[in-house]
């Protein structure tokens, strides 16, 4: 099969990373990568030009996972403000093809990529090689996906802003939780909870509730942290602050709990993958026995999630491979468009200008 050789971008709220891909069939390769805090710039073409700057020849196709809903080649980054519009970035790159995809659903699109080694089992589970596959992660938001795979026929993907849904409760404190949280931002999302910011103010709650002693040196240094749900996370894995671990208790909880949920809503009999940032960094937590039960509490289907497989992608590199599989196939419609115009007698379509 060719080797196609795309710019891959995972564009995201805090950091975008772009990379130059070469894609051949299942193999995808990175050969150059670099991250950009994504506040510091005005747009993405901004990046992407100076990205661009150290390469001698354009890629022949461009794919952007994107932190936002999608519809008819434009978006709008949720958590940044950015607008990006595929035939704005295809003029302002000069590269003839540019496909943009939600994260998640790029993120999915990736998951064939994956060496073993990427991936680390949480619930072993027996997966349907055909059956849907979910895939949720929490970072500076939570998304979400499904893959849902067919035998004969490239998967489709469909992407989702679970994320913003009600978040349920599941105990009284949980009812006291949704609660706080109403009063405070007008509504309990997923992922004003399964999130970056989600952790902090898990901390931040149990804490007036007395879920656990208050230290006031953690807290006089969590106010200065750049990253509060690193800190967090750091001082509760080392079991160093009591409020920190069951801050981080509490949210592996509650993502076992959406991880099931996600489950059941798409009977995801080909497994759960959980992406995203956090995850990785908080590994020892998820393999908490407090993880399998809040995915399996949900009678009466405790049986079908004991088949379902549950595992963490540690490749940060997901929804890069993601998005160049997007590109690629953008890329193929091209051809195989400009084939049938030909065929009839008339002249190809050009990129705007």
């Amino acid at each position: 099969m060719p080797r196609v050789r795309i710019l891959a971008g995972d564009v995201g709220g805090t950091k975008t990373a772009l990379a130059i891909v070469d894609l051949a069939g299942n193999r995808c390769r990175v050969r150059r990568l670099e991250r950009y805090a994504s506040a510091e710039h005005r747009g993405l073409a901004e990046i992407v030009a100076a990205f661009l700057a150290g390469e001698r020849r354009r890629p022949s196709a461009a794919g952007f996972g994107v932190a936002g809903p999608v519809s008819a080649g434009r978006s709008r980054i949720t958590n940044l403000g950015w607008k990006l519009d595929e035939r704005a970035l295809a003029r302002a790159t000069g590269i003839p093809r540019v496909a943009l995809v939600n994260d998640f659903g790029a993120n999915a699109l990736g998951l064939r990529f994956l060496r073993p080694r990427a991936v680390a089992t949480l619930l072993p589970g027996r997966a349907d090689p055909v059956g849907p596959v979910a895939l949720l992660g929490a970072g500076t938001g939570l998304g979400e996906a499904v893959l849902v795979r067919r035998r004969a026929a490239d998967p489709v993907v469909v992407p989702s802003e679970g994320g913003h849904v009600d978040l349920g409760a599941r105990s009284p404190l949980e009812d006291r939780l949704v609660h706080w949280l109403r009063g405070r931002f007008g509504r309990a999302t997923r992922e004003r909870v399964l999130s970056g910011p989600g952790l902090a103010l898990l901390y931040e709650f149990l804490g007036r509730v007395g879920a656990a002693p208050r230290s006031a040196s953690v807290e006089r240094r969590l106010r200065h942290a750049e990253d509060r749900a690193a800190f967090i996370s750091a001082l509760a894995l080392a079991r160093r602050d009591p409020l920190c671990r069951a801050a981080l208790a509490h949210f592996v909880e509650i993502y076992g709990s959406e991880a099931g949920n996600l489950a059941l809503q798409y009977r995801a009999t080909g497994g759960v993958y959980i992406a995203g940032g956090i995850a990785p960094k908080i590994l020892p937590a998820l393999r908490s026995p407090a993880f399998r039960r809040a995915f399996r509490a949900k009678p009466p289907m405790e049986r079908l999630l004991d088949r379902i497989p549950v595992r963490v992608v540690l490749d940060s590199r997901l929804g890069l491979y993601g998005a160049a599989a997007a590109a690629a196939h953008a890329a193929r419609e091209r051809r195989v468009g400009d084939r049938a115009e030909r065929s009839e007698g008339q002249a190809p379509k050009r990129p705007a200008t």
